[in-house]
């Protein structure tokens, strides 16, 4: 078995920390992240077990060009390219930059910093870090809108098939990750009746009692991203949670998937209108920030480096 890093198919923690870092293009830090990428797993496990409450796990994934950078005499993933920016109308989704993910995810906060902390004074001068964000649960795993977040999710033995790249092909193990930053436009969203918000999103608030598909609006987020494919649902895991201060607050929005091509249908569908002007109505409310695509390959890669 080609096994999948920690931090892929556990269930949702309370806390995670998303890191995205950009590589510097010289032979000493190329070879310090290639270092740095074979321990990684070691070093989580071994912070685990000092931690055992904490539940912790973490992801270490890499975008396009750092992959070529780091393993140009490894299999490439046929699916790994640059975030496609999209833009219609005044709905974008963004490309940003970024080279190395690294997601943490625990249920303290203390150790997903401390792991943090290891990890950057380990890389030191090697990479320059673009991002960092802390996202948290809020209330009973919602979204900052007040909307249960994840209800989708695969479950089971599911949540691997959905997930990984499976046996038997180049990169077993391995997933596709697919990353964006929503700023969320609360005075605006929170000016809207709840009737209103349940139509925009497609189930109810408080209940969570998705709406039938006669209910639901052309333009409900749920019914533009909820897609089908020869009957059978085009599926991804998201690990996305709430981040933010009293300010500025959204969702940091990631999920995994052993196909980058379903992340694509459902970002084109919430931005691109169809031929009736149908569009994801939730993007009347959240504005998308950032945009990047990486791979986390197996612990079997990562142990070979």
């Amino acid at each position: 078995m080609s096994a999948p890093q920690s931090g892929i198919l556990p269930e949702a923690n309370s806390d995670a920390t998303f890191l995205v870092l950009l590589l510097n293009n010289d032979t000493h830090s190329l070879t310090t992240v290639r270092q740095f990428a074979k321990t990684f797993p070691g070093k989580v496990e071994e912070l685990r077990q000092r931690h055992p409450d904490s539940k912790l796990s973490a992801t270490l994934a890499f975008g396009s060009a750092a992959w070529t950078l780091l393993f140009h005499d490894k299999d490439y993933p046929s699916e790994l390219t640059p975030f496609v920016a999209l833009r219609n109308d005044d709905r974008l989704a963004p490309s940003t930059q970024g080279d190395v993910l690294i997601h943490i995810r625990s249920n303290r906060k203390d150790v997903n910093f401390e792991l943090s902390r290891m990890i950057m004074e380990q890389l030191g001068e090697s990479v320059r870090r673009e991002e960092e964000v802390s996202g948290f649960r809020y209330l009973d795993s919602r979204d900052i809108t007040g909307f249960v977040d994840g209800t989708e999710n695969p479950t089971g033995d599911n949540r691997a098939a959905v997930t990984l790249i499976p046996e038997g092909q180049p990169l077993a193990g391995g997933s596709y990750i697919h990353c964006q930053r929503y700023i969320h436009n609360m005075p605006h969203w929170n000016a809207c009746p709840a009737h209103q918000q349940e139509q925009v999103i497609g189930r109810t608030k408080e209940e969570n009692i998705e709406f039938s598909s006669e209910e639901k609006a052309p333009t409900a987020h749920i019914k533009r991203v909820n897609l089908k494919e020869n009957g059978k649902s085009l599926e991804i895991l998201r690990h996305s949670m709430p981040y933010g201060d009293s300010r500025e607050h959204g969702l940091f929005f990631i999920a995994y998937a052993h196909t980058a091509r379903h992340f694509n249908l459902m970002l084109e569908q919430m931005i691109h209108a169809d031929t009736n002007g149908h569009y994801d109505h939730l993007m009347r409310y959240t504005q998308a920030v950032s945009g990047t695509a990486f791979f986390a390959p197996s612990l079997g890669f990562l142990d070979a480096l």
